[in-house]
């Protein structure tokens, strides 16, 4: 697990509640632990997408239920984009 988007997505969930606790546990529910509703969710799809520039496919964001799940979309994401783009600048400058 990366600890640093872990911490990112705690951020920006804290953003939204502030009274979530920094030992948020990747098993809580979005909507039964944490309260959020479909709305909650646009809103912390969007933070996301923009903290980390990429784009989370709406297919897997419709599976969300845990905190977990989202860590699991990120990793896949944002750490197959940074690989990808750091292949393609060792291709440039190599």
């Amino acid at each position: 697990m990366n600890d640093t988007l872990h911490l990112t997505v705690y951020q920006q969930l804290q953003a939204m509640l502030p009274q979530l606790s920094a030992d948020a546990s990747p098993a809580l529910h979005l909507q039964d632990d944490l309260g959020l509703d479909s709305l909650d969710v646009v809103e912390l799809v969007i933070r996301l997408e923009q903290r980390f520039e990429v784009e989370l496919p709406d297919a897997e964001i419709g599976g969300w239920r845990t905190l977990g799940d989202v860590y699991h979309t990120l990793e896949r994401h944002v750490v197959s984009t940074a690989a990808a783009w750091w292949n393609l600048s060792l291709g440039f400058f190599g």
